[in-house]
């Protein structure tokens, strides 16, 4: 448990540097791979928000102008459960409109690590819903 929080203390120190969205999803991947992180994340903040991001991705790619391409989200989970710093790429409408509906969700605190708020990324494979 303290090599693991070591290890995320490294790696999430760095993100108030972090300048570029790719550095973002990167340091979230990393952070991904630390297994008190990656409990939180099965355990608890996706069992607590899957249905308001399946409705909302249902809900985007169901618009008229939807662009199927797929997408990246990036954010910060705060110490009370918030997303902060929402950005994604591409710049699609799609895009924004699920990054809109994301921050906000609320999800269960995060587990302490020294760091105002733990990284996440979120990959969408966007279908285009057919209209009946």
């Amino acid at each position: 448990m303290k090599k693991s929080f070591a290890v995320l203390l490294l790696i999430i120190a760095p993100l108030a540097q972090a300048a570029t969205f790719a550095e973002r999803v990167s340091a979230a991947h990393e952070v991904e791979k630390q297994p008190d992180a990656a409990n939180y994340f099965k355990e608890k903040m996706f069992p607590a928000i899957n249905n308001s991001l399946a409705s909302a991705m249902r809900k985007c790619a169901a618009m008229p102008n939807a662009n199927v391409e797929d997408f990246a989200v990036v954010a910060d989970v705060t110490a009370s459960g918030k997303f902060v710093n929402v950005d994604y790429q591409p710049r699609t409408n799609t895009a924004a409109c699920f990054s809109a509906v994301m921050a906000g969700l609320l999800v269960p605190p995060p587990v302490k690590y020294g760091a105002p708020a733990l990284p996440i990324v979120i990959e969408m494979s966007v279908t285009r819903l057919s209209r009946p």
